[in-house]
């Protein structure tokens, strides 16, 4: 059997791994030079810069780990809020966090009544009840300091507002476990050279990656799947789509009107080296959700240097990252220099005209019958522990 996969990230990389294993003949098409999609570490000397994905929610992740021979820790991170004035406040005051633990449990039971669209690794049918952006969900129910709690991290992260985000992929996103271990502020799993490492690691077992190479064509033509690029034309027996594709690249009607549907956030990193001092994770509350503003920063300290990550909505241009650079400033941070600053393209979702109760379930029944198969966050809860479950299900199940 001859496998293709499209796109060489977290879960092209995985699922080419998993497959080799078996001792299915894959081959990984990746239209950048560089592999990994969103595990970018940059290396300076002795010290590590993650530029994508940071670290790992739960513990599906370490199992991964554990098999490629990847180092981590694990550690408690300390979040730090600002106003519009740049001054430092409390994320919920003293009242609201009394009052947080009634909400908690009431939001436990209200979801309880949505199994079907909430308990699966991968997308699946959506209530109608959970197709409204997450805030108009939230004050339906009155719970008003979930609200509050939820939103810096999901705006942070590049989800999106808590206005605009419906409530499907909010709680797909930050289940009850989630909530309540950011409540706790359990410790956060991060891979001590990167999570580029995990990248090198699933490519040292993959035997056929092409690189800068795009996919123009995929077609089924009989029991195969043709796949073209500019410079040739192959033919496989299953094709395994892990990215957003332009339009018409798939000839299939069902998939290209989907791939059609699904948007992405454009998303940007700004690294600088900033002055040695202890800085904490800060989250900029006045701008979560808002265009061209920073949402948020963390800081990794290493052999006496310290580098700032942050994180804003938009695309990069010179405006953009000096006006980070001065929201950075005015938190009283001083910056040495800027290292980079990276576009990224994330969370491919759908935005509420063109979400529909069917259409995860759609793309599933489809890739029952068809050798043209959509994996990884196209279909899947998007953190990186989620992926490697949905990843390792796939395989399992199909292969």
């Amino acid at each position: 059997m001859r496998v293709a996969i499209i796109g060489a990230g977290f879960s092209g990389m995985l699922t080419a791994y998993l497959l080799e294993k078996k001792g299915i003949e894959v081959t990984v098409y990746e239209k950048h030079e560089h592999i990994g999609g969103h595990c970018r570490t940059l290396v300076s000397k002795d010290n590590t810069i993650e530029l994508g994905t940071v670290f790992s929610f739960s513990e599906h992740i370490k199992e991964l780990l554990l098999e490629l021979d990847v180092t981590y820790t694990e550690r408690f991170t300390y979040r730090n809020f600002l106003d519009e004035d740049f001054n430092k406040v409390e994320h919920l005051s003293r009242k609201d966090v009394g009052t947080l633990t009634g909400e908690l449990n009431k939001l436990e039971q209200v979801l309880n009544k949505y199994p079907m669209s909430l308990d699966d690794v991968n997308y699946g049918p959506i209530h109608e009840d959970l197709m409204v952006p997450l805030n108009d969900f939230l004050k339906s129910h009155q719970l008003h300091i979930i609200s509050q709690l939820l939103a810096p991290q999901l705006s942070s992260f590049g989800f999106g507002s808590i206005y605009e985000l419906q409530a499907y992929y909010a709680f797909n996103i930050f289940n009850m476990d989630t909530i309540h271990s950011l409540i706790r502020g359990d410790r956060l799993l991060f891979v001590n050279k990167g999570l580029s490492e995990v990248i090198t690691k699933l490519s040292q077992n993959i035997s056929d990656i092409r690189y800068s190479i795009e996919v123009k064509n995929i077609e089924s033509i009989g029991d195969k799947v043709k796949v073209e690029t500019e410079f040739s034309s192959e033919f496989f027996d299953r094709v395994l789509i892990t990215t957003k594709l332009p339009k018409d690249v798939i000839k299939d009607e069902l998939y290209n009107q989907l791939m059609n549907k699904i948007d992405t956030n454009p998303y940007i990193t700004c690294a600088y080296e900033v002055e040695n001092k202890n800085i904490v994770t800060t989250y900029f509350k006045a701008n979560l959700g808002e265009k061209n503003k920073i949402q948020f920063f963390h800081t990794f300290r290493q052999n006496h240097k310290t580098t700032l990550v942050a994180y804003a909505y938009g695309s990069v241009n010179k405006e953009l990252v000096n006006s980070i650079t001065t929201d950075i400033e005015k938190s009283g941070i001083h910056v040495n220099h800027l290292i980079t600053a990276k576009q990224w393209y994330i969370f491919p979702h759908l935005k509420e005209k063109n979400l529909t109760p069917n259409f995860y379930r759609d793309i599933l029944d489809r890739q029952k019958v068809s050798n043209i198969c959509l994996i990884g966050s196209l279909v899947s809860k998007p953190s990186i522990s989620n992926l490697y479950a949905s990843v390792r299900q796939f395989v399992a199940q199909t292969f």
